[in-house]
């Protein structure tokens, strides 16, 4: 069976065609220790879905409807915006950024930086402490380092990346809002709706950190990953780009586009996350890709073995184990 035919029978299994499934999920007796540990956490849903099989749906104090914010884990929608635009033949990852932000172009390197380069974060592109976080601070930004060199966890990369989904839509007479675009293209067919969306003072939403979704709806967009783009029979991202998303650079292996790697690092940089999942033992595959949020708000996707957690939080003050939780739930997979 050829990989075309394989995620297309494998469609057939998703977590849109079993919605039945989702609403009659009762409380399951496995993962009771780590429903445990992350209620004990200050937890409000997890979701547990494999080879698009409920396994388990839990909500402590809370409904299955219920948006909750989820921090930088809001960066999970980057790669589907990505994504999505691909296949609308509007981006390529490789494309200069100055094909779009036309600022860039004559400057001797920022002239050079691919929108795959930004997007994994080794463009040399970031906010200082003392900027102000805008896009005209963004675009007027100096390369740190040469693009390829040093990966750098910041928001600067997604205010651009909006700006560019904006100037590409406008350019094709789409609706120019990135947010609006990405709902009603790819989320609404997937059912990641409604999903609540934090706007920059320009109007422009934030991919970096402001998103608020149920965690049915983030397990959707985490389905659409894992599978690369495929739902219902149908290529609905561009799975090109989403297998990119999934792997790291050069710069850094353990970060790939809006996600983190369970990869094995090169070097012993510290990736400024807020997760032990590199410095404690886990039993997680290398091939395991996170989004997270402050206080342990983590959407997990492992290709390898058809899975998709998500957990959510209350607070962003909780202190979380990324190796503890996983260590928890391995134990019932």
């Amino acid at each position: 069976m050829d990989r075309r035919a394989f995620l297309s029978s494998a469609a057939a299994c998703s977590i849109v065609s079993a919605s039945a499934q989702i609403a009659r999920a009762q409380p399951a007796p496995r993962f009771t220790q780590a429903a445990r540990y992350s209620a004990e956490r200050d937890g409000a849903t997890l979701l547990v879905v494999r080879h698009g099989v409920i396994l388990a749906e839990m909500y402590f104090g809370a409904t299955a409807d219920h948006r909750w914010p989820i921090g930088t884990g809001s960066r999970a929608f980057a790669p589907l915006l990505l994504a999505s635009l691909a296949e609308d033949r509007l981006l390529t990852l490789d494309e200069p950024v100055a094909a779009t932000l036309g600022d860039w172009g004559a400057h001797p390197v920022k002239s050079t930086i691919s929108i795959r380069s930004l997007m994994s974060g080794a463009s040399g592109i970031a906010f200082d402490r003392r900027d102000t976080r805008d896009l005209a601070t963004a675009i007027a930004l100096e390369p740190r380092d040469p693009p390829g060199v040093r990966f750098i966890n910041n928001e600067a990369p997604y205010l651009l990346l909006a700006e560019i989904a904006t100037r590409k839509l406008a350019a094709a007479g789409r609706d120019p809002d990135p947010a609006r675009y990405l709902t009603s293209r790819t989320l609404s067919p997937i059912g990641c709706t409604p999903i609540g969306w934090t706007r920059m003072p320009n109007g422009a939403p934030r991919l970096d950190d402001g998103i608020a979704v149920s965690a049915r709806g983030w397990a959707q967009a985490g389905e659409l990953i894992r599978r690369e783009g495929i739902w219902r029979a149908q290529e609905l991202a561009d799975g090109d780009t989403l297998r990119e998303a999934m792997r790291g650079s050069f710069a850094e292996s353990r970060a790939g586009m809006g996600l983190w790697l369970a990869a094995i690092a090169r070097t012993r940089d510290d990736l400024d996350a807020d997760s032990d999942l590199w410095r404690a033992a886990s039993p997680a595959p290398t091939d395991l890709a996170m989004a997270a949020g402050a206080g342990g708000q983590r959407l997990y996707i492992v290709p390898s073995i058809g899975l998709v957690v998500v957990r959510q939080s209350r607070s962003r003050d909780t202190q979380w184990s990324d190796a503890q939780f996983l260590t928890a739930l391995w134990r019932d997979l």
